[in-house]
């Protein structure tokens, strides 16, 4: 993966163009359109539940690895998911009435763990495995039009398209161009982290899984 632009730029444009694309998973289609089943959705909720607060976990991790540059800003957004995150995933998901206490990791979910695990100590490639989700999510959010207004799912997708997160994904991004990783093991993590992100998607509640 060579080229004269910065490697974030171009593994940005490889997470655009391919999360220009998630709005037509069923979970997006059916979010859309008002008629997802809230099993589903509730089900999604406590598992993106579990995953923010593992996500505090890696930027704390990376924290512990950053340079004196990078230290406050790894230490915020981990401060963060739990000052502010979890509340506005909380108060968001009221209507489906999720219990969060009780989730435990799906597959996917627990998938998605153990390859940032296999990356504890690769502060580098950790920050490019984040990257699909990261930025990922705002894409294919802001390509959601949910038809009805009035819909639960419409406070949802207006939280994530709004583009609050824009700086802290440059932010990360900057973390990535001064990282020195290797751009052709960057595209390797990169595409496990895509094909990850879109089984977390695309993930169902057990009874239905079973059922299907």
């Amino acid at each position: 993966m060579h080229d004269t632009q910065p490697l974030a730029t171009r593994l940005k444009a490889l997470v655009e163009e391919a999360a220009a694309t998630w709005p037509s998973l069923p979970l997006l289609t059916g979010v859309a359109a008002g008629t997802l089943d809230t099993a589903i959705f509730r089900h999604y909720l406590e598992q993106d539940y579990l995953y923010l607060r593992y996500y505090a976990r890696l930027f704390s991790r990376l924290a512990a690895f950053s340079p004196d540059e990078d230290l406050e800003h790894s230490v915020r957004l981990a401060y963060g998911i739990f000052a502010v995150e979890l509340d506005r995933h909380i108060e968001n998901s009221g209507p489906f009435e999720c219990d969060f206490d009780s989730a435990t990791p799906s597959r996917e979910t627990a998938a998605y763990m153990d390859f940032y695990d296999s990356l504890a100590h690769d502060r580098d490639a950790t920050l490019v495995a984040m990257l699909p989700c990261l930025y990922g999510y705002t894409v294919a959010l802001s390509r959601v039009r949910v038809e009805d207004r009035e819909s639960p799912y419409a406070a949802w997708v207006d939280v994530y398209s709004s583009g609050d997160y824009a700086d802290m994904i440059d932010r990360h991004c900057a973390m990535i161009d001064r990282s020195g990783i290797d751009p052709d093991l960057a595209r390797n993590v990169l595409d496990r982290g895509l094909q990850l992100e879109i089984e977390f998607w695309n993930q169902l509640p057990a009874h239905l899984e079973a059922a299907s």
